[in-house]
């Protein structure tokens, strides 16, 4: 997915502490970060990721009814969601060996905007740059699932009409063409009549 224009992601920022929610809410207040959503316990938060999907998270551990590590966790294997979690800096090693595995991001407290905003564009670059890989990812799929189409349909013909490997490719390929079609709407459409033959 090349680069296209502005990249816009949208945060939510949990944090039990009304102040520190405010105070990640303004770091994350420009353009390219919209909307910012805050909400106070892991509880809120997953209500709210069941209607609205987001860019990127900031848990502040503690929360007020878990420790924000099991938050972390479920939104990180959420597809296309970055997941960075602030905890006290004595306990930065234990939490983010806990962390790390699973793509999560951990950072330790206090943390100043400047550091915010860099772990934000670090996520989003990770964002998109796995967005990009899914989509090639699912296009090689439906490549692979064309040429299996097609050996399938070339093999049917070999056996119930008595071609060779080459002219039933060519025959499949001259089909497509004449009927400007997809190799694999003309391997499917092959199969169907084979199977009924």
């Amino acid at each position: 997915m090349p680069y296209t224009g502005v990249k816009q992601n949208s945060v939510l920022v949990v944090s039990g502490s009304e102040r520190s929610r405010e105070t990640l809410v303004e770091v994350f207040a420009s353009s390219r970060y919209a909307p910012v959503a805050a909400r106070g316990s892991a509880a809120e938060a997953r209500r709210l990721v069941l209607d609205t999907p987001f860019s990127l998270v900031f848990i502040n551990t503690p929360l007020p009814d878990e420790t924000g590590s099991q938050l972390a966790l479920d939104l990180s294997n959420s597809r296309n969601c970055c997941v960075a979690i602030l905890v006290p800096w004595d306990n930065f090693d234990s939490v983010n060996e806990q962390m790390e595995d699973a793509g999560v991001l951990t950072l330790s407290k206090p943390c100043t905007a400047q550091q915010l905003r860099q772990a934000a564009a670090m996520m989003s670059a990770t964002r998109f740059k796995l967005a990009d890989l899914e989509q090639r990812t699912a296009t090689l799929e439906e490549k692979m699932e064309e040429i299996r189409l097609v050996n399938r349909a070339k093999w049917m013909l070999i056996e119930r009409r008595g071609m060779d490997e080459a002219t039933a490719h060519r025959y499949i390929e001259k089909l497509a063409m004449d009927a400007r079609q997809t190799r694999r709407l003309v391997a499917q459409t092959l199969i169907r009549s084979l199977d009924n033959d």
